[in-house]
């Protein structure tokens, strides 16, 4: 069976929600519109909440929930991701208002050129080795936080972020301490705009898969507690949404094709199922036809230029790093299949449930939208 590539839109995408948010408050863009949730934000209430719930897309809802949950009874819209549809890429896209190409943060593990490594930008570890890099990378990719977007035209606005404590120190234990926070905030006098992120359903997903027994337990219980925290709301817009969706997928060995590897000239980077090439010298023929020998039934091959050219990350000013990060080529998984390439005392363990791929699986996250007058 032929497989339809799902490309991202951006005219209907998360960027829509953080760029409506920012008009909303006073900020001037003109980029990025969801007319709907613009809508719901016209009837000006006290609070503004942002759920972001990890890998919970449209496909997996609707597969592991029924039609009349809290959550899909909420459904608005259905929505695009940026690419890749990774949780790098996207939070940041939602945490700048800024599509990826415009902010940098492409992926997992890009390589970094000056370093010479493959390395996770939120862990600043080589993905290869594990090593703790003493510097850190992101340092020299900074951008401006919506919230700082917001404050400097607005005054009145009470603005709060509430992240797992394993990213902000005063962050909270698990979800219902999330929701508890949410709530209590909201109760505060004055203009609340409040920014949740956690990190499930997507880290069950990434160790069980995503039609697993468990990530459906999961996500029995966020519809469950976003209920209840919903029913202690007033004069509150929620906004419910996710940064991806997952695929149950299944691993393709480079180290199987020695001939394929011979012609790189660095280790795979980016992401598990949109992997950077940088091709040695006089190698790109051969590499041509060795992709189309063992690869091309399961991933697309794109020049980085050409996907550049056809905006795959957005729209908007490119930022220096990208064309750095990015190397010849990029190989996007069209099928479940993910392509990872071995070291010798690596740390790679094989995860059941991806994304970043050009599925609708992967690509398509919901709009949620709950009043509470």
């Amino acid at each position: 069976m032929k497989r339809k590539i799902f490309y991202p839109n951006y005219d209907c995408s998360i960027l829509g929600i953080s760029n409506s948010l920012l008009r909303h408050y006073g900020v001037d863009t003109d980029m990025y519109h969801l007319p709907e949730l613009e809508q719901a934000l016209k009837r000006k209430y006290k609070n503004v909440v942002l759920l972001i719930l990890d890998g919970m897309g449209v496909d997996m809802l609707q597969h592991d929930l029924p039609f009349f949950s809290f959550l899909r009874r909420h459904i608005k819209g259905k929505i695009s991701s940026v690419f890749p549809p990774t949780t790098v890429a996207a939070t940041t896209s939602y945490y700048s208002g800024l599509s990826p190409v415009e902010h940098g943060w492409l992926g997992w593990s890009p390589y970094f050129k000056k370093l010479g490594r493959v390395v996770e930008i939120f862990t600043n570890k080589d993905f290869y080795t594990g090593e703790l890099l003493e510097e850190s990378v992101v340092k020299e990719m900074p951008y401006v936080h919506i919230f700082d977007r917001i404050k400097s035209v607005q005054t009145d606005v009470q603005l709060t972020g509430v992240f797992p404590n394993f990213i902000k120190p005063d962050g909270v234990s698990d979800f219902d301490e999330l929701c508890q926070r949410v709530v209590k905030q909201t109760k505060e006098d004055g203009k609340q705009f409040v920014l949740a992120y956690w990190t499930n359903p997507d880290s069950t997903s990434h160790e069980f898969g995503p039609y697993s027994k468990e990530v459906k337990d999961v996500l029995k219980t966020l519809n469950s507690k976003v209920k209840q925290m919903c029913a202690n709301l007033k004069d509150t817009l929620v906004i419910i949404s996710a940064d991806h969706g997952h695929i149950n997928s299944k691993d393709v060995m480079l180290n199987d094709y020695p001939d394929l590897i011979d012609c790189l000239a660095v280790p795979l980077g980016l992401d598990g199922r949109a992997q950077t090439v940088f091709l040695k010298e006089g190698k790109e023929k051969v590499f041509l036809d060795l992709f189309k020998k063992y690869l091309a039934k399961d991933f697309i091959l794109v020049k980085s230029n050409d996907a550049l050219g056809m905006n795959l990350f957005g729209y908007g000013k490119e930022r220096s790093c990208v064309r750095d990060f990015l190397g010849d080529y990029l190989i996007i998984a069209k099928t479940e299949k993910s392509l990872v390439q071995r070291f010798e005392n690596d740390t790679y363990n094989y995860l059941p449930g991806m994304h970043s791929g050009l599925t609708n699986k992967e690509m398509v996250v919901p709009l949620i939208l709950i009043e509470k007058k």
